[in-house]
């Protein structure tokens, strides 16, 4: 079987062609979160022996959704990115993204400038702060057309840290988990709060094999309150409801 042949399969059924470019770069991507993985733990091990599924097609599950809320997006931020999933991974599908990568831990962070250099990219921007504190900073609040967060903790949490960096008119795109219709129905007070639209969830199923996958969706409405998000640590002690 050829190299990669799950992602690139998982890909196509997304409608997503990838290139031998982007396939190699995927290929210098796992390479290298295994030869940091041993040193230092950025992924289980479970995980890192199936990351073609779990990590690299998971992360494409976004673009179909991307495509019908987003279509013209041309800035991406990715709360707590961790090994650059689903960020950075998008990055190597949709080069034409400038990306920022925020992420607190700093061996993640010293994974993703050494990660970031090895793909060749110049126009991907890791952020090694608290989302709380990059969420009110000028440079980066109100300005992304898509908000991503894969790993942040509850829904609230999740939202109270991306919501404020989308513009208005941007959107979150939060990949949850079997309970996600449910979650959609109960946090949608929060994402009025913070200036969102109704809560959506869209099923993405790449390849019938494949189980599907449920991203929640919430469309910026007006600007976010400036009392979110609330200082470091408040969000994940005191979620919103």
């Amino acid at each position: 079987m050829p190299a990669l042949d799950t992602l690139s399969k998982g890909a196509h059924a997304l409608g997503v062609q990838l290139s031998e470019q982007q396939l190699t770069q995927f290929t210098t991507f796992l390479d290298g979160l295994a030869q940091w993985n041993k040193r230092t733990n950025l992924t289980s091990a479970a995980a890192l022996a199936n990351a073609e599924r779990v990590h690299l097609l998971d992360s494409l599950t976004l673009m179909p959704v991307m495509r019908t809320w987003a279509p013209d997006a041309r800035r991406l931020v990715d709360v707590g990115s961790g090994a650059g999933f689903p960020g950075l991974a998008l990055k190597v599908a949709m080069p034409e993204l400038h990306v920022v990568l925020v992420e607190a831990t700093h061996k993640k962070v010293q994974f993703l400038i050494w990660m970031t250099a090895k793909l060749g990219f110049d126009d991907v921007e890791i952020r090694a702060d608290r989302a709380e504190l990059v969420g009110r900073d000028p440079a980066f609040r109100e300005s992304f057309d898509v908000a991503t967060a894969r790993a942040v903790g509850p829904l609230p949490v999740a939202l109270e840290l991306t919501l404020p960096l989308c513009a208005v008119g941007g959107a979150v795109l939060a990949q949850r988990g079997p309970d996600a219709v449910q979650e959609a129905i109960s946090i949608a007070p929060v994402a009025h709060e913070l200036g969102g639209d109704e809560p959506t969830v869209e099923l993405v199923r790449p390849g019938e094999a494949e189980e599907a996958s449920a991203v929640l969706v919430v469309r910026k409405r007006v600007e976010t309150p400036e009392r979110y998000p609330r200082r470091v640590g408040i969000p994940t002690k005191r979620p919103l409801s």
